[in-house]
C-alpha cells in the first residue's frame, strides 16, 4: 500500500558516541510530512536540527526509531532525496554545466534528456549565459542558484535544505527564496528546510516545527495561515498576520 506521507519520522532518538562521552542529540522526535508540503525546522543552536536533516537523508543511521520515505525505511542515502547545504560545494575545476551533471554522473543517469532538463532549470534561474563559466567567475548568489539546480537535476522527490541562503546578502536571499518556491510549486516537490531565520521559515513554509532543548525535542508545531502561504515570500513579509506570527515563533524559540 502506498504511504500517504512523503516523510514519517517515528520516535527518533540519536546519540553521538565518542571514546570519552555519549551525547544525545535528539530524543523521541516524531512527525509526518505530506507530499508537496514545505516544512521548516527552527530552534536554538544545538537542538539537533541539522542532525535530523542528515538522518532523513540517510547519511548515518539513527540509534533508535525510524524514518520512512514514501513508506520505505531509510537505510542509507537514496535518490528520493536531494540535499543542499549552506556551502555550495561547486567543484572549481568543472564548468557550471559539468557541476550540474555531477549528481547525474554519480547516479549513472547522465542521459541526454536529463542533461537537457538541468539546462532548462538553469534557464529558470536566469543563468543560461553562465553554462560554460567556472565557479570562480560567479557571484555568491549565482553559485547558490547553480547548487540548487544541481540538487534538482537528479529529480529528487524530497529536497532537504540546510540553511542554503544564510551566507547571502538580503537581496540575493529574497531572490532565491522566490525562485525556490516557484520551482517547488511548479514541480510539486516536498521540502524540509533547516533555518535560524524565523522570517524565512514563515515566508516559505506551510508548517513550522520548533525544536528545543538538549537533547532536541519537538516543542510545538505552527501552521502558517493560508493568507500568508498563498503569497510569494517577499509579499508574505508584508502581510498583517506576518509580524504577530513572527513574535509568537520568536517567543517559542527563545523559551528556556
Amino acid at each position: 500500500m502506498t504511504s500517504p506521507y512523503a516523510i514519517q519520522v517515528i520516535n527518533l532518538t540519536h546519540t553521538y558516541i565518542s571514546k570519552k562521552e555519549e551525547i544525545v542529540a535528539l530524543k523521541s522526535v516524531s512527525f509526518d510530512v505530506s507530499p508537496s508540503e514545505f516544512v521548516a525546522l527552527v530552534g536554538s543552536s544545538g537542538c539537533g536540527k541539522s542532525t535530523l536533516l542528515s538522518l532523513i537523508a540517510g547519511i548515518f543511521p539513527s540509534t533508535h526509531g525510524k524514518i520512512l520515505l514514501y513508506g520505505q525505511e531509510v537505510r542509507g542515502p537514496t535518490p528520493l532525496t536531494g540535499y543542499m547545504l549552506q556551502k555550495d560545494g561547486l567543484l572549481e575545476w568543472r564548468t557550471v554545466e559539468q557541476n550540474l551533471t555531477l549528481g547525474l554522473e554519480i547516479q549513472r543517469q547522465a542521459t541526454r534528456e536529463k542533461i537537457a532538463h538541468a539546462r532548462f532549470l538553469l534557464g529558470q534561474m536566469g543563468l543560461s549565459h553562465v553554462l560554460h563559466h567556472f565557479p570562480s567567475q560567479l557571484s555568491g548568489g549565482m553559485r547558490q542558484r547553480v547548487a540548487l539546480v544541481r540538487t534538482l537535476a537528479v529529480q529528487p522527490e524530497i529536497l532537504l535544505l540546510d540553511e542554503p541562503f544564510s551566507a547571502l546578502d538580503i537581496q540575493n536571499k529574497l531572490h532565491l527564496e522566490e525562485l525556490l518556491i516557484q520551482v517547488l510549486r511548479e514541480h510539486k516537490k516536498t521540502a524540509v528546510l533547516v533555518t535560524h531565520d524565523l522570517e524565512e521559515a514563515i515566508a516559505m513554509a506551510d508548517r513550522i516545527i520548533v525544536l528545543g532543548g538538549q537533547p532536541g525535542e519537538i516543542r510545538r508545531t505552527l501552521e502558517v495561515p493560508d493568507e500568508i502561504r498563498s503569497l510569494s515570500p517577499l509579499k508574505a513579509r508584508g502581510h498583517a498576520l506576518f509580524r504577530p506570527l513572527f513574535e509568537e515563533l520568536w517567543r517559542e524559540v527563545e523559551r528556556p
